[in-house]
């Protein structure tokens, strides 16, 4: 079993990248790739520990929003495997999304603070190990504070898309995140494709045609939240327009305790055999799109 999907301290998991292959070993994965959200700040420490952690094949990722730029309602989560390459692309890439998630971080607390719920930039920085502050972080300092009992509550109250609190984020499109992990050399996912909003199966085929066209390497078919119809049209896709398959749990620790190391809610088994087709298509370089950082929503 692999897991190919999961966050640690660096952005907004609660298990340090050491700590995370210590799991997988626990655990008995084959594989685990460490896909932290817009920062690459804790692969170091995660090759490192693959020194000890000999047992478990160590995939340094990431994982970037993106969505249209014409469409702000067409958002998707594009995951990079593999990134081993020349990281100057990806830098500027991620100075840009860092500096806007900033922006809406202020503009979030700003509208708590509105609404009676009072919390400062130091009381979420307290609750961030990592240089990649954003939502988690602001509900955990809403736990903290007594206003809600926890992380995932204080989403439902407050934090999720549609409640009072939401900000949308800026973010560059998904040309842009897969040009990025390209040019690392790495293989672009599109992540829990059903996860981004209520697509028909027809609405799901065009968007992946739409994003094979900008360079997409394959889909996350195997996802906690998938059903098994949902999983089932994944692999369809990626059979009919030659994609690779993936699969990750999405760990991210105590931040959101129902959610298990490669096994998701407990019924999660990313097939072993999915790992070297994804493996053999790493990128040497990618010159073939070009990059503008600039667009967002």
């Amino acid at each position: 079993m692999i897991d190919l999907h999961c966050h640690s301290t660096a952005s907004d998991g609660s298990l340090t990248p050491t700590g995370l292959l210590h799991e997988a070993q626990r655990r008995h994965l084959r594989a685990l790739a460490l896909t932290d959200h817009d920062t690459l700040d804790g692969l170091s420490e995660f090759l490192q520990a693959s020194h000890e952690v000999t047992a478990v094949e160590a995939v340094p990722g990431i994982e970037l929003a993106a969505c249209e730029a014409d469409n702000h309602n067409r958002s998707y989560h594009i995951v990079g495997l593999y990134l081993t390459g020349d990281e100057s692309q990806m830098r500027v890439l991620l100075a840009n999304v860092i500096r806007w998630r900033e922006q809406r971080n202020a503009e979030i607390i700003d509208r708590l603070n509105a609404l009676g719920f009072k919390v400062t930039i130091e009381d979420v920085r307290a609750q961030c190990g990592g240089a990649v502050l954003g939502r988690p972080h602001i509900a955990a300092a809403l736990v903290a504070k007594g206003y809600v009992s926890d992380v995932q509550k204080g989403f439902e109250r407050l934090l999720a898309s549609g409640k009072p609190a939401y900000i949308r984020r800026q973010l560059p499109t998904p040309a842009e995140a897969i040009a990025a992990i390209h040019s690392m050399g790495g293989v672009a996912i599109w992540a829990h494709p059903f996860t981004r909003g209520h697509f028909t199966n027809i609405q799901m085929y065009r968007i992946a045609l739409e994003l094979k066209d900008v360079g997409l390497d394959g889909i996350e078919a195997y996802y906690p939240l998938h059903t098994p119809t949902q999983t089932r049209t994944a692999l369809q896709i990626a059979t009919d327009f030659g994609l690779l398959v993936s699969g990750g749990s999405d760990y991210h620790g105590s931040r959101f305790k129902r959610v298990e190391l490669g096994v998701g809610y407990g019924n999660l088994n990313v097939p072993d055999d999915l790992l070297e087709p994804i493996r053999s298509a790493v990128h040497v370089s990618s010159k073939l799109f070009s990059s503008n950082f600039n667009n967002g929503c």
